[in-house]
C-alpha cells in the first residue's frame, strides 16, 4: 500500500497506512477510499479467486466503459457483489 486509505468493514472504519493490513471477511460489506493528494496503491487478495478474477479481466478489457448504473450493478452481481451503501466520502482540507 502507497499512500494512505480510509478502509470500512461493516462498521468499522481504519485509517490505513503503508504496510498496514485490514482483513475484509466474505459477506461483510467493506470500502475503500484514497486519502490526500498523489498516487497510491493498494493490494487487495480474494481468496478463493472465483468470479472477482473474471471481473477485473472484463473491467481491464473496457466492459463496463459505457453501462449505465444500473447495467453496473447488474455486471457487479453477476460476478458474485453487489454495491450495498453510500461510497466513504472523504473531504479534503482546503
Amino acid at each position: 500500500m502507497k499512500g494512505e486509505f480510509l478502509i470500512k468493514v461493516g462498521d468499522v472504519t481504519y485509517k490505513a497506512k503503508p504496510g498496514d493490513s485490514v482483513f475484509g471477511p466474505r459477506k461483510v460489506p467493506h470500502s475503500f477510499s484514497k486519502m490526500g493528494e498523489g498516487e497510491a496503491r493498494l493490494l487487495m487478495f480474494f481468496q478463493p479467486a472465483g468470479k472477482m478474477e473474471e471481473f477485473f479481466i472484463k473491467l481491464s478489457e473496457g466492459a463496463a466503459k459505457n453501462m449505465s448504473e444500473e447495467e453496473l450493478d447488474r455486471f457487479r452481481e453477476e460476478h458474485g457483489f453487489k454495491r450495498v451503501g453510500p461510497p466513504i466520502k472523504y473531504l479534503k482540507k482546503l
